[in-house]
């Protein structure tokens, strides 16, 4: 009877755990907006359908890896910061400003 209680224990101490994960989640951005997760990201050059001058530049944060959110008209799409074209895309709307 004492390995039940400590099982039904556990599994309660883990469902305590795991709501806590789920309900913080949302203070991963400040600014409190629900924001795209990149779980990969395409090195394809996309700069013909950029649309607008906004971009996110996205931290890894497990599951999210890092890449640039650019938005197009097929919605946002993940890119690797990295890639040069991405970076003259990000420079070129920095001298517009």
């Amino acid at each position: 009877m004492f390995k039940m209680s400590t099982k039904i224990l556990l599994v309660g101490l883990l469902l305590l755990a795991v709501s806590q994960c789920v309900h913080a989640s949302p203070a991963h951005y400040p600014t409190g907006k629900n924001r795209p997760c990149c779980l990969n990201v395409t090195r394809k050059d996309l700069r013909s359908q950029v649309v607008g001058t906004v971009f996110y530049n996205q931290p890894a944060r497990f599951p999210c890896v890092r890449a640039v959110i650019f938005n197009m008209d097929s919605g946002p799409v993940c890119v690797h910061p990295k890639d040069p074209w991405v970076q003259e895309v990000i420079a070129s709307f920095r001298r517009k400003d």
